[in-house]
């Protein structure tokens, strides 16, 4: 067995640390705490937990610049569901951050991102939880009266200002949003029927096109151009599922 160098122990830590919310998320393992215990030592470092908080500030001030289009397809994944009420795929994206109100002040320009992301990725659904690392909580923002249903039937929070439910102390896409998700799908959940329609109505040039701003060194890419823009109309709370070509697609075909 080789015993990694200091700096490249250091970087493992970091990396549990991440994973595992500072060993405080529901996937953590005797593992995930040996090995942190080990490579602290190795990379000298004597206090994990200011590490922790450290690392956790400096990812929540990155987040706080990044464009609605990089937070909803940043940490995204899709799952393919064939159940007897429900086919088609569902998005699923993650911000972790210390400081929730930062990325929910953002909502009236990540709901129609994420109408967008749905038409270009071709889902049946997409939702974003943002989980607040430090106070292991978690909201869920909801774009449409399909997501609503599921979500409600799902998890069952309280919802507020239309489009933000309380996922309450839930914080793991793998162990605790997914999961409840596949069973209620799996028992038979359907989509009701005459539910209002919404953004997903738009047509996807409506929402403008992606850009990549020449002034960013990193190249950040944003949506510009949307005619949806000073409408008038109450963007955030009017994003649907998909349209009804969609929707018959999605019943009709396997994943």
């Amino acid at each position: 067995n080789r015993r990694p160098e200091k700096g490249i122990a250091g970087m493992l830590l970091c990396a549990i640390l991440s994973d595992t919310l500072n060993l405080q998320g529901p996937t953590t393992t005797d593992w995930d705490r040996l090995m942190v215990a080990v490579l602290a030592e190795i990379a000298k470092v004597h206090n994990i937990q200011l590490l922790a908080q450290e690392q956790f500030k400096a990812k929540s001030k990155e987040l706080a610049t990044l464009s609605s289009h990089a937070l909803v397809n940043g940490d995204q994944k899709s799952f393919s569901f064939d159940a007897s009420g429900f086919k088609g795929d569902i998005g699923f994206a993650v911000v972790e951050t210390t400081d929730s109100d930062i990325i929910l002040a953002k909502t009236s320009r990540l709901i129609p991102e994420m109408a967008a992301c749905k038409k270009e990725k071709k889902l049946s659904f997409l939702f974003l939880a943002i989980v607040n690392i430090v106070k292991l909580k978690s909201s869920l923002l909801i774009c449409g009266p399909g997501e609503k249903s599921l979500a409600q039937a799902a998890f069952g929070g309280e919802i507020s200002n239309g489009n933000l439910m309380d996922l309450g102390n839930r914080v793991s896409r793998k162990k605790e949003f997914i999961p409840v998700l596949t069973r209620v799908i799996n028992d038979g959940w359907r989509r009701p029927e005459n539910l209002a329609r919404g953004l997903s109505s738009t047509k996807l040039e409506e929402f403008g096109h992606l850009e990549v701003d020449p002034s960013d060194p990193y190249g950040s890419i944003e949506r510009v151009g949307s005619s949806l823009e000073n409408t008038g109309k109450p963007i955030a709370e009017n994003c649907d599922d998909d349209d009804d070509d969609d929707d018959d697609k999605s019943l009709s075909e396997s994943p």
